[in-house]
């Protein structure tokens, strides 16, 4: 693993483990808890008669007199909610001392030993003045009622989010009020146990609310208040009147609790975060909860620590892989999609997961993950500039320092920015060299795939420039077979196994022929093709003409010499008849010779185009040939009007020496009192020019070899090529073609045969003066 890798990988198990201790370490819990009170709000409020609350309140306290009241005033309240059979009261005030007026407390205890069913707070003394920090109800009272204890379990910022199940000394817990309640209702919930289990160090309350040592809380639960209702609430003066309808209170849980202004503890939740809560309305909340199995269920610190180190881990690495845009939506999206989740759980499913932690950690991964990018890119400048600077061919490159700017990647951004400009028009310096070359160039990379290829190249690959970068050497020299291996990646490596160029052939199903040559260093491999179709074809047609010359000129010679030997050992061959013999075999000879320079003639011989009359032409040559198609009783025709004209643009002594040809083959195959018709039309775009014979026609068998070199059709004889060479027609063929038209032969066996010149009108050029190909 090289030395970033190791770096980015101790980075990421650093931060991994930094996410897990903020969150056993709770690093994060007053902005958790921002969150958490903020979910708990977002609930709409609605109203409850599960709890009823009898409240003390400002129009209780009018009506009835200055506070604290007689106990026999709570007695008579305690006697309306008999009458109304509530399932259990809840008295929310601390009785600690007994009425001046035994009487009154008197009242108060039948009361509520009539009632059955009544919970008495204990609270919790400000001093540790007794060997049990208790601020008991006096003893006449306590002995009819349920004791609860009176700790709220405030967290450290005063908010109360959790209810202690039990609380007090190690040897003396008390139930909350709510669990109280309940038990008195026989609605006992099944997942609280009837007594309270044995305290822990840890359950130990430092910082209470008597600031005591030895205080414990233990089964402290959240209840989920914002799922709870708002409890039904009426007046303590107005149950003294009676005007609360039994059935309010019937089969109810009732608390009865301080409320008028300036009396009593409100307590911030985290549903009232400002104004408060009364205790009692807090009570019923927790009641309802517990009841229903409202709870608040916390991820442990544990697996929230392996969550949420887990989901950085995941981030760094997927950011590994990101653009620094998308690496820091990356990031928005993880810390918001955090939050979502964990408010949507709290929300839905009562269920408390910690996300700021993971928050934190998240928006921490971008700078960190940015500095660490941005270091081993600083480390990849340098060294590019490094390279560059030893690179051969390239001007000097700025160093960093040598400016006067004094921003560090701005000083090494510059000097890439130079580098690769004198890079640039060293690329385009090479395309602009191979685009003058004649030949097909490609230049490779080290892989072996294309990255610069000329137009020469890419007409031969007939695909567009763009589409033949990262080509491999195979896919651009398809149907090019090379003679020397099965694929052209062989050579590649045969090239860069010698260090030396290598050469070789190749063809395609179309007859081309390339000279390919491979160059291999240690930037790359340089191929060069060039077409060798034509001199690969001059060198056929050379050997064509040796056979030929060593056939069919060979022959002849042949004959002379066994004549002359003939005549020398004194045969008897007449003189006349061996000089008779030995001037044909001669004229053969030179005729053979006459129709090779003719065809060699025709091939090489600049073209020279003059305006003409091709009806002048033609009349030029029926009067060359007059003589020879007399010698036949052979008449020749000019079919067109007397006086008229076809006036073009045409090599005179090329076409006028086409034109005997055919008129020669015309004559020569032609029985004696025949007629052979020469004519000439304008039909589209193109003169035609054509001959017309009476002889026996051309063998369907040889139509396909009239214009090949060194053969010759015998008329008369099906099937059979004569002996000897047909180059009139190769050469009539040649100078056609060259004037840009072709040969058309119309045949009819037994009939005759007519040869058609179709020399294009826009190729000859009528409206030029001359022209030379």
């Amino acid at each position: 693993m090289s030395k970033a890798g190791r770096g980015s990988r101790w980075l990421t198990l650093g931060l991994m483990a930094a996410t897990a201790v903020a969150c056993l370490g709770q690093w994060t819990l007053p902005l958790d808890r921002a969150i958490h009170d903020l979910a708990q709000r977002s609930r709409p409020a609605h109203d409850s008669d599960e709890v009823v609350i009898v409240a003390i309140d400002d129009a209780s306290i009018d009506a009835v007199g200055r506070w604290p009241w007689r106990h026999g005033v709570h007695a008579q309240a305690l006697r309306q909610l008999a009458q109304a059979r509530p399932r259990a009261v809840l008295l929310d005030l601390l009785l600690a001392e007994a009425d001046p007026d035994p009487a009154q407390d008197a009242q108060l205890s039948s009361a509520m030993q009539a009632l059955g069913n009544v919970v008495l707070p204990a609270g919790l003394l400000p001093q540790a003045t007794r060997t049990e920090p208790w601020l008991k109800p006096a003893q006449a009272l306590g002995a009819h009622a349920v004791l609860a204890h009176s700790d709220a379990a405030p967290d450290a910022d005063g908010r109360v989010r959790h209810a202690a199940l039990w609380a007090g000394s190690a040897a003396n817990q008390l139930p909350h009020p709510a669990l109280a309640l309940l038990g008195l209702g026989g609605t006992w919930p099944d997942s609280v146990p009837r007594q309270a289990p044995g305290p822990t160090p840890d359950d130990a309350s430092e910082g209470g609310m008597g600031h005591l040592s030895g205080w414990y809380r233990t089964g402290l639960v959240s209840p989920d208040l914002s799922r709870t209702g708002r409890p039904r609430t009426v007046s303590f003066s107005a149950l003294l009147r009676g005007e609360v309808p039994e059935r309010w209170l019937r089969d109810r849980f009732v608390v009865i609790g301080v409320t008028a202004q300036g009396m009593g503890t409100r307590l911030p939740t985290a549903l009232t975060p400002r104004e408060g809560m009364s205790g009692a309305e807090l009570i019923a909340r927790v009641t309802q909860a517990l009841a229903h199995g409202w709870l608040i269920q916390t991820l442990p610190p544990a697996w929230n620590a392996a969550l949420s180190a887990t989901w950085v881990g995941a981030l760094l690495w997927a950011m590994r892989r990101l653009t620094p845009g998308r690496a820091l939506l990356a990031c928005a999206a993880v810390a918001s999609g955090a939050l979502a989740v964990s408010w949507a759980l709290l929300v839905w499913h009562s269920t408390w997961w910690p996300p700021f932690a993971l928050v934190a950690a998240v928006l921490l991964c971008y700078p960190v993950w940015s500095w660490r990018r941005l270091q081993a890119t600083a480390l990849a400048l340098e060294n590019e500039l490094q390279t560059l600077a030893a690179e051969p061919g390239l001007g000097p490159v700025t160093q960093p320092g040598e400016r006067g700017t004094v921003d560090f990647m701005r000083q090494r951004t510059d000097a890439i920015h130079e580098a690769n400009a004198q890079l640039r028009q060293a690329r385009a310096l090479l395309a602009h060299t191979l685009a003058v070359l004649p030949d097909a160039v490609w230049v490779l990379d080290t892989q072996g795939r294309i990255t610069q290829a000329n137009q020469q190249a890419c007409a031969l690959m007939q695909t567009p420039e763009a589409t033949a970068i990262g080509r491999t050497l195979d896919e651009a020299l398809a149907g090019w077979t090379p003679a020397d291996a099965p694929q052209w990646s062989m050579l590649l490596l045969q090239a860069g196994r010698q260090r030396q160029p290598l050469s070789t052939e190749a063809g395609n199903a179309m007859g081309g022929q390339r000279l390919v040559s491979l160059l291999s260093t240690e930037q790359g491999h340089i191929v060069c093709a060039t077409d060798v179709t034509a001199l690969r074809q001059a060198e056929l047609q050379r050997t064509e003409l040796l056979g030929f010359i060593a056939h069919d000129i060979r022959s002849p010679q042949a004959s002379l010499i066994s004549l002359v030997e003939l005549h020398r050992i004194g045969g008897n061959l007449p003189l006349e008849e061996t000089l008779t013999h030995v001037d044909a075999m001669a004229r053969q000879t030179l005729a053979l010779c006459e129709e090779l320079l003719q065809v060699m003639r025709a091939e090489t011989r600049a073209l020279t185009l003059v305006n003409g009359d091709l009806i002048a032409l033609a009349e030029g040559a029926i009067g060359e040939m007059q003589l020879q198609a007399q010698a036949k009783d052979i008449t020749l025709i000019g079919d067109w009007a007397p006086g008229t004209q076809q006036p073009a643009r045409f090599d005179d002594y090329l076409l006028h020496r086409t034109l005997v040809n055919l008129l020669s083959n015309a004559i020569k195959f032609s029985p004696n009192g025949a007629q052979v018709t020469v004519a000439l039309r304008r039909q589209a775009d193109a003169h035609v020019l054509s001959v017309r014979d009476q002889g026996p026609g051309i063998p369907a068998s040889e139509l396909g070899r009239l214009f090949k070199r060194y053969e010759r059709v015998e008329q008369g004889r099906p099937s059979q090529l004569a002996a000897g060479i047909g180059l009139g027609l190769v050469f009539i063929d040649t100078v056609t073609r060259r004037h840009g038209g072709h040969v058309h032969v119309i045949n009819q066996p037994g009939v005759g045969a007519c040869f058609e010149l179709w020399l294009p009108v826009q190729a000859l050029g009528e409206d030029s003066t001359a022209a030379t190909a």
